[in-house]
């Protein structure tokens, strides 16, 4: 019995995969076979490798012949698996970290109560309500009670629950009185891990008014406490090289100092400060199109640096920069922001057109005219960007007093600007457009790559910053075989190289007995031996060298393109066919052993 309920369970997982394959309905229990099937192959290997660890220690305590081969087989089995299973240096993985915001243990029951009139609709189907909601939202005496503060997402899910208009009304007004009145873009409650969490440094100022947004009591006390101290946990790193136009911004000067060469932070670095470090705080000005004295200035710096440039080198300067970005681009992207979205009514507006007597409801809302940029004002930014010396601020300053301007279309100044490629960049995609068509001395290579290879270096040294200052949430996340980490070094370093080796080895051992094996006594032998040198010298270097001289109308009689040929035609027809025979007398023998035909090679229970 203890070997016919194992071949009776492989019997029916394949014989479910083999039927669900042609047919598309029972796709379902191919899956559902397969995932017993690998829980019952991931028992075998457990108990095949703890038996496998049984007899190498018996090898080892007996002292048999080979007992120092069981010993390294222990310990490297064991240093591997601790490895691999406790994921020892993986970094966690990004797509689940919360990157610039700090946590700390909060229970739900702490959080405050946001009550509003209405009851939980009652759906035909006794569908419950969405699981992101069910610890928090609750019905209580004609009145809905949701505990914390609902997400967005939270009030997604309530709106597909019944869509109509008297629940979405109610679901938008529970919303907005569930959303804490302050520290609206920092502080966070996620029910789910049970977990209060805040965005940045939690300063003095901020602490009082997080105290205002959770009830007075000891938890909450307590949680605030202990995430004030984690906020403000400083971080210090020893930078490369600090940019020469680096310069922190007074309201920053808090959190963030540069000694000489150290970096100190105080409290997690988000991916957006992080991002406003590299590019705005460091100095490195944006890629702005160059006047015509521009460009024979930076032309004649090149020169005077090392030898002059070529005819060739000469053109492709000239070239480079025509092909620059024009004011109309800038123009272009702020009358762009200057276009009002089209915005949908609430359900709440809704209803209340629906309770007036509205027959047919409009869902838009009337889009208000596109604010667009007078002529005065592309002419100010036509100054700004062929006229260099205006800073971002004093544009967005002239272009109020001009006329007519959004917040929306002076954000996008920022973002098209923080948008485009730093001056540096541009240097460096310069130095290798000319590289390519002629030689440059170090000087000159200097004044054309330094610039982005400090840039790259303040780059990195943000990045390392950012990475210290980011405390894990989920450590284990990682993938055990993320690169550099100990286990991929196993693998990379031990293990290839071993294999590569036995490999090697073994290669020379199947060749000579193939020669001894596939001596041309007849047609079948002959065809065989021919076959396989021709696969063999095929995989090497000195087969595709043999072959290369014949012409591409005739490329199918070269030694690596036959080599394809033969593994892709022949060799997978052989190798179908033999894994056909070997499934058919598996189930064939399956079959008799079951049936008690025969008798399985192991024995039975009796014996």
């Amino acid at each position: 019995m203890k070997r016919t309920v194992p071949l009776l369970i492989t019997a029916i997982a394949g014989f479910v995969l083999i039927v669900s394959f042609f047919i598309p309905d029972l796709k379902g229990w191919g899956e559902d076979a397969a995932v017993w099937f690998d829980i019952l192959a991931a028992i075998a290997f457990v108990l095949g490798g703890g038996n496998l660890l049984k007899l190498h220690l018996k090898t080892m305590s007996d002292k048999k012949p080979g007992w120092g081969y069981s010993a390294i087989t222990i310990v490297a089995f064991l240093v591997t698996l601790i490895f691999g299973l406790f994921k020892i240096g993986s970094p966690p993985r990004s797509n689940v970290e919360f990157y610039g915001e700090t946590f700390v243990s909060y229970p739900l029951e702490a959080m405050p109560e946001f009550r509003i009139a209405g009851e939980l609709p009652h759906r035909e189907d006794d569908k419950p309500i969405p699981a992101s909601v069910r610890t928090q939202l609750r019905e209580e005496n004609g009145e809905l009670i949701f505990i914390g503060w609902m997400s967005r997402d939270q009030k997604s899910d309530l709106l597909k629950y019944r869509e109509t208009l008297d629940w979405q009304c109610r679901v938008e007004t529970l919303f907005t009185a569930s959303q804490p009145s302050l520290l609206q873009d920092r502080v966070r409650f996620y029910p789910a891990h049970t977990s209060l969490a805040f965005k940045g440094v939690l300063t003095e100022e901020r602490e009082a008014e997080l105290r205002t947004l959770l009830p007075d009591s000891e938890t909450a006390k307590q949680a605030i406490e202990e995430l004030a101290s984690r906020t403000r946990q400083t971080t210090t790193i020893q930078s490369s090289g600090i940019p020469e136009s680096f310069k922190i911004p007074e309201e920053a000067k808090t959190y963030f100092k540069e000694d000489q060469a150290k970096i100190t932070l105080v409290g997690p670095l988000s991916p957006e400060l992080q991002k406003e470090i590299v590019f705005n705080w460091s100095g490195f000005e944006p890629a702005m199109p160059l006047t015509a004295e521009q460009e024979e200035e930076l032309f004649v710096q090149i020169e005077n640096a090392g030898r002059k440039l070529t005819d060739e080198q000469s053109v492709v300067f000239k070239n480079f920069f025509a092909a620059e970005w024009h004011p109309d681009v800038m123009v272009a992207a702020i009358n762009t922001a200057g276009i009002p979205p089209q915005k949908e009514k609430t359900a709440c507006e809704l209803l209340e057109e629906q309770q007036a007597g509205a027959k047919e409801l409009v869902l838009e809302l009337p889009t208000p005219e596109p604010t667009l940029l007078n002529p005065e004002q592309i002419r100010a930014v036509t100054r700004f960007v062929n006229e260099p010396g205006q800073t971002v601020e004093e544009l967005k300053t002239e272009l109020s007093s001009l006329g007519e301007i959004t917040a929306a279309q002076l954000a996008s100044i920022d973002e098209f600007i923080n948008g485009l490629p730093r001056h540096a960049d541009v240097l460096k995609a310069l130095g290798l457009e000319l590289l390519r068509t002629g030689p440059l001395t170090p000087e000159q290579r200097e004044v054309l790559f330094q610039p982005a290879a400090t840039h790259y270096a303040w780059k990195t040294d943000i990045g390392r910053l950012f990475v210290a200052s980011h405390q894990i949430k989920y450590p284990w996340s990682g993938s055990y075989t993320a690169q550099g980490n100990p286990f991929w070094w196993i693998y990379e370093y031990v293990l290839q190289p071993l294999m590569t080796t036995t490999f090697a080895m073994l290669a020379f051992y199947v060749a000579s007995a193939a020669f001894r094996a596939f001596r041309a006594k007849n047609l079948e032998a002959t065809l065989l031996l021919g076959t396989a040198f021709i696969v063999l010298l095929g995989r090497t270097y000195l087969g595709v060298q043999l072959t290369a001289w014949v012409p591409d109308a005739l490329s199918a009689l070269k030694i690596d393109q036959m080599t394809v040929y033969i593994m892709k035609i022949f060799n997978t027809a052989g190798n179908r066919a033999i894994m056909i025979g070997i499934a058919l007398g598996i189930a064939s023998t399956s079959l008799k052993v079951l049936l008690g035909i025969d008798r399985s090679y192991l024995g039975s229970g009796d014996d």
